[in-house]
């Protein structure tokens, strides 16, 4: 197992009982009275361990050369082969997460500071709105599929809210690449795609099987662990898995985040917005500025976009609130001034730096490793 596959398998054993030892909330157990089969993989560097014989779909280039992409190698991309702009990204998806150094390219000048990546693709660029959908498959044939619609606006590649229903339909080329390439797969296959050109698959559900479990209904998360488990489906079931429709909300801010608001705050937000069961601090960088940094559901798309407004100026306010304080310590410190008539002050700021420790590990791992790659 790799080094990023031996952290998540750790963190994953381990944040249940993090979780209940702070008595906080965990947002992929705790609202649900059924659960995945740990057989499920929930994680790219896990589900490409599990699927050998299917794992090629992380490749990327791969993938966009089965759809009739123009695309390459960056190392190998030259001024005059492609007409601009061109699409950059990480070429291996279980390397890598969301859209994280992912770039449109205007001109060649611009692509000559990630040409030296060995890992770096370029494709055409598909100027489309983008579409996912999670597919049951049962020895190559789809037996289930869930598919989210994209909001037209974005903050870079990423979208502000999804639309989640049982009336949205993947496009008929897509679910042809499917039934051409994934013959005698059983399991959970994630796949997005901008018109009818994919850009990325994944063998695991998306956001962790969040979409899913969001249904609130049993039998989705039954008929999906006897595919992984048994390698049976119930058609007797079918007809009652259904579900109402709802929203994926993402929260952004340009800010640097130091701080997270403590897991007992989210539950308190989101009771008083009404939200799903399903929240979780989320992180994906959006180029080299800002980043989404939470992510809810929510029946009522009124009330899901005030939660995200809210959600939005909290966390930026409270980011500025710490950077500015901290700069005052620094500022006392450096010029050797005494801190005693404020080290009330000081005391009650670093005990509200710290409630961010009731959080699950996962999310600092995440936060972590989404900033370090973004920085670097």
């Amino acid at each position: 197992m790799s080094n990023n596959g031996f952290i998540l398998d750790f963190l994953i054993n381990y944040d249940e009982t993090w979780c209940n030892m702070l008595g906080i909330f965990n947002p992929y157990l705790d609202p649900y009275d059924y659960n995945w089969s740990k057989s499920v993989p929930m994680y790219d560097i896990l589900a490409y361990e599990k699927y050998p014989k299917y794992n090629f779909v992380y490749d990327k280039l791969w993938i966009a050369k089965s759809c009739g992409m123009e695309c390459g190698e960056l190392k190998n991309l030259h001024k005059r082969d492609v007409e601009y702009p061109i699409f950059i990204k990480p070429r291996w998806g279980h390397k890598t997460a969301s859209s994280k150094g992912c770039y449109k390219i205007n001109k060649y000048e611009d692509a000559l500071q990630y040409i030296d990546d060995d890992d770096m693709m370029w494709s055409e660029f598909i100027d489309a709105k983008e579409g996912m959908t999670d597919f049951i498959l049962l020895n190559g044939e789809i037996k289930w599929q869930m598919t989210l619609e994209y909001s037209d606006t974005q903050k870079g590649f990423i979208d502000d809210w999804k639309s989640i229903s049982m009336k949205h339909q993947p496009p008929e080329s897509i679910i042809n690449w499917v039934h051409a390439h994934m013959a005698g797969y059983s399991g959970i296959l994630n796949v997005q795609y901008r018109s009818d050109k994919i850009i990325e698959i994944s063998l695991r559900p998306a956001r962790g099987g969040s979409y899913l479990k969001s249904c609130n209904n049993t039998n989705i998360i039954n008929n999906i662990n006897s595919v992984i488990d048994f390698n049976t489906w119930d058609e007797t079931i079918e007809d009652k898995m259904n579900y109402k429709p709802f929203y994926s909300f993402k929260c952004y801010t340009k800010a640097p985040i130091i701080y997270l608001l403590p897991q007992y705050a989210l539950d308190t937000i989101m009771y008083l917005f009404n939200s799903k069961s399903f929240y979780e601090y989320y992180f994906e960088p959006s180029g080299k500025v800002g980043m989404v940094f939470f992510q809810f559901y929510h029946s009522d798309f009124d009330q899901g976009s005030k939660a995200k407004s809210f959600m939005e100026t909290l966390i930026l306010s409270l980011q500025m609130f710490f950077i500015l304080w901290f700069a005052i310590f620094i500022y006392f410190f450096m010029n050797g001034k005494k801190l005693e008539s404020y080290k009330t002050i000081f005391i009650i700021v670093i005990f509200l730096f710290c409630t961010q420790i009731f959080n699950p590990l996962t999310t600092f791992y995440s936060k972590f490793k989404t900033q370090k790659q973004q920085l670097f």
